[in-house]
């Protein structure tokens, strides 16, 4: 009896130590940390236009691999590009697609937007606008900022345009329009200085159409002027609600932040807005994704210049310079209905750009 206890014990512990052996395999630790998988499943996304044989690999902490390229130069405030910059070098390339894991953010989300509930949920959220953001946070969520300094082809348009239209459009995102004698007018529209009247005045005489991109403060405070610009057959474009980094909003939050404005402005101007344009210009692949399945074009500019500062205005003739010089085939402006410089110069800026050849298009078309 002893003897086959004995082999019982010795088979016993034969059999533990095999199995303890087997469940290593794959190089398990033996102490009692938390195993962390050495690698990441690749996610591709089947969204409008990607590319579905693109790997979105990640670290392990979450956050997006660095790009070996450099971005394009740093933007002034509000994401605009002095005039005077356009010879600032924009790399070779562009920055490569880098993915952070599904639904993994890298901005800070932990503030609500107004008038968003915080126990709402993103299949909530998804439900009500037929999106998937499970799916649009697989892309990356490395911040861009957009500024359209550096070289330009020999027809004057910036060439950081061309390469983010080649990069992004499958977004439905426009930085230039197309390669004709055909330039565009927009306004950016963060609140009221008392000179949208004079513009919109200036637009009439002259028979020009612009696309003015509101907030939700010019939109509430506004009214009158809104109603103006959709009576005067000028588009209205969708600034956002709330005029944050889009760059570190969730999907969700973005969706949300994007969508607030857009029914607003259905329900008490009877308009449904089409053209969105990114506040400071701060973007990321995710939010132009959002934007996409929100219905919307993301409408960049092509050219812009530091005009926005109500108490330091640029002069009057060198800016007018500075604007006619920029003109070329699908040039989109961006301007600053706060500038009292703009105002002063308009009239004269529409016609001498007329004068070189180029038809003011109509931003509807964009």
């Amino acid at each position: 009896m002893k003897m086959k206890r004995s082999t019982a014990l010795v088979l016993a512990a034969v059999l533990v130590l095999t199995a303890g052996m087997t469940g290593c395999t794959g190089g398990c630790s033996t102490s009692n940390d938390n195993m962390i998988s050495s690698s990441y499943p690749s996610t591709s996304s089947s969204l409008p236009g990607s590319s579905s044989g693109s790997s979105n690999s990640s670290s392990m902490d979450g956050s997006s691999g660095s790009s070996d390229m450099d971005d394009l130069p740093g933007s002034l405030p509000d994401g605009i590009v002095d005039g005077d910059l356009d010879g600032d070098n924009i790399p070779d390339d562009l920055p490569d697609n880098e993915s952070s894991l599904p639904g993994d953010n890298s901005g800070d989300n932990s503030e609500d937007l107004p008038g968003s509930s915080s126990n709402s949920s993103s299949s909530s959220v998804a439900a009500a606008m037929g999106t998937d953001f499970g799916e649009i946070g697989a892309l990356s969520s490395k911040s861009l900022d957009w500024g359209p300094g550096g070289p330009r082809d020999e027809k004057n348009r910036s060439q950081g345009a061309i390469l983010y239209n080649q990069k992004y459009g499958k977004y439905d995102a426009l930085f230039l329009a197309e390669d004709k004698p055909v330039v565009y007018m927009t306004f950016d529209e963060g609140y009221e200085n008392g000179l949208t009247p004079a513009f919109l005045a200036t637009l009439k005489e002259k028979g020009v159409k612009g696309l003015f991109f509101v907030t939700y403060d010019f939109a509430n405070r506004q009214p009158e002027l809104i109603q103006q610009i959709i009576a005067e057959g000028h588009v209205l474009g969708n600034h956002s609600w709330s005029h944050k980094n889009y760059s570190t909003l969730s999907p969700k939050e973005a969706a949300e932040d994007l969508m607030k404005l857009h029914d607003y402005v259905k329900e008490n101007f009877g308009y449904e807005m089409k053209y969105f344009r990114f506040p400071s210009g701060n973007f990321n692949e995710q939010t132009l994704a959002v934007v996409q399945s929100m219905g919307y074009k993301s409408v960049f500019w092509s050219y812009a210049y530091k005009d926005w500062l109500t108490d330091d205005q640029p002069e009057a003739a060198a800016s007018e310079e500075k604007l006619v010089k920029a003109a070329c085939p699908g040039n989109i402006y961006l301007l600053h209905a706060v500038s009292s410089t703009n105002a002063q110069i308009m009239g004269s800026f529409i016609d001498r750009v007329r004068d070189a050849g180029f038809t003011w298009g109509d931003p509807g078309t964009l």
